[in-house]
């Protein structure tokens, strides 16, 4: 005797299931889905129509010059616009040479990159005309240096001193000579501020915080007293206190530490964001050195590899590797934190925004434009620490970390 047919299997996939099993899966979660829905479509509904109807835009849009630069000379941009153009044209190579895992993860963040500066040209070519065909040009070294990558793979080979190089080079550009006129006239660090100083301050931060950390890891675990004690002391000192105390230090004391000596206040507080973002780094790494088997070095040892060899080779590239979303967690930290060089007189872009807050044009609306200001600097960080987290997710994925 033929048996019924059976009903068809539901079906488990599909966006629908998605929302029955995760939203709506008994009439609890439904109602707490449905009031959620409400609330979040009312808040977007609020949020754009004050943003196209309310908000006064027109005073952000005269000052973005000001946030991106603050008072270098107009007619002097196109050497930071040069520096920018650098840095696009060697990430250019960096993404044209990658093939695969980490160099499809350096891709996709000069594909990002490049379609937030292809914004920003697109709104140069229309309503800036100082700038309309530097950041072309910009945008040209970027696409310049993925194709010369693809026609000459062995630029690799060079990558890393191109890097190193053109911080010297973008520090030379922006400074220029000692003079008061000319196209290479010299520009007071002073007048530097706004986007241009965070980024400078950050990527300066995070390139000299790195090996200095590693550094003091290492020495944490050396066996001898002085350096072991040294680093020890250094750490916890450092850690003890919070980066503003840092700052202030740095600005107060650091000219008696050097004689009646007075740095610009650019470089005093570079030297303390390096100085108190590499005692965190140490932790960091000491922490992924703790992680690693003794058999690690044992095994090692039995090869015939000296200490060094084995630290260089095996231990630490592991130890970097079980870290990552604690470096790239304090690189997020550190990008952010340079906000707050505002009290020891510098003008980042926390300061210009607050600045153009107070412009008595701005005073003139009723109620200010502080919330129109802060949404566009909250973007400008979201957007940077957004990639770099992704960046590190990737890297992760890549290495297998956290996989078995």
């Amino acid at each position: 005797m033929l048996q019924p047919a059976l009903p068809p299997p539901i079906r488990e996939t599909g966006f629908a299931f998605w929302l029955k099993r995760n939203l709506f899966s008994n009439w609890w979660n439904s109602l707490i889905s449905l009031a959620s829905l409400v609330i979040i479509v009312y808040t977007l509904i609020s949020l754009l129509r004050w943003m196209v109807f309310e908000a006064h835009w027109e005073i952000v849009w005269q000052n973005l010059r000001l946030f991106a630069t603050y008072r270098y000379p107009t007619e002097l941009l196109w050497r930071p616009m040069s520096c920018v153009a650098l840095i696009l044209f060697l990430f250019g190579l960096s993404a044209g040479v990658g093939k695969g895992g980490i160099g499809q993860i350096v891709f996709k963040a000069f594909y990002w990159l490049m379609g937030f500066c292809l914004a920003i040209t697109l709104i140069s070519l229309f309503l800036f005309p100082s700038v309309r065909w530097l950041w072309l040009i910009a945008i040209i070294a970027g696409f310049a240096g993925y194709s010369l990558a693809k026609f000459w793979p062995n630029v690799a080979m060079y990558l890393s001193i191109l890097w190193g190089l053109s911080w010297f080079v973008c520090l030379f550009l922006m400074l220029g000579f000692s003079g008061e006129s000319g196209p290479m006239q010299y520009v007071s660090p002073g007048m530097w501020g706004g986007i241009q100083l965070t980024f400078f301050l950050s990527v300066t931060g995070i390139a000299l915080a790195f090996p200095l950390g590693i550094a003091l890891a290492l020495g944490r675990q050396s066996k001898l007293p002085a350096i072991k004690y040294f680093c020890i002391t250094y750490i916890e000192i450092i850690r003890g206190a919070p980066l503003i105390t840092w700052l202030f230090t740095a600005s107060l004391l650091l000219p008696l530490f050097l004689g009646g000596i007075r740095p610009e206040a650019l470089i005093r507080a570079q030297v303390a964001i390096i100085l108190f973002a590499a005692a965190y780094m140490a932790e960091n790494v000491r922490g992924g050195l703790q992680a690693i088997p003794k058999g690690q070095r044992e095994a090692a040892h039995a090869l015939g590899l000296t200490p060094w060899d084995s630290m260089r080779l095996i231990v630490l590239p592991q130890a970097l590797r079980a870290v990552i979303p604690a470096i790239v967690g304090l690189f997020i930290g550190l990008f952010k934190d340079t906000s707050l060089v505002t009290i020891v007189g510098l003008h980042d872009l926390f300061a210009v925004v607050l600045g153009v807050a107070n412009q008595p044009e701005a005073k003139q609306i009723p109620g200010g434009i502080v919330r129109e200001l802060f949404i566009v600097m909250s973007l400008f960080y979201w957007f940077f620490c957004y990639r770099m987290s992704v960046a590190s997710k990737q890297l992760e994925k890549e290495l297998g970390l956290g996989t078995r």
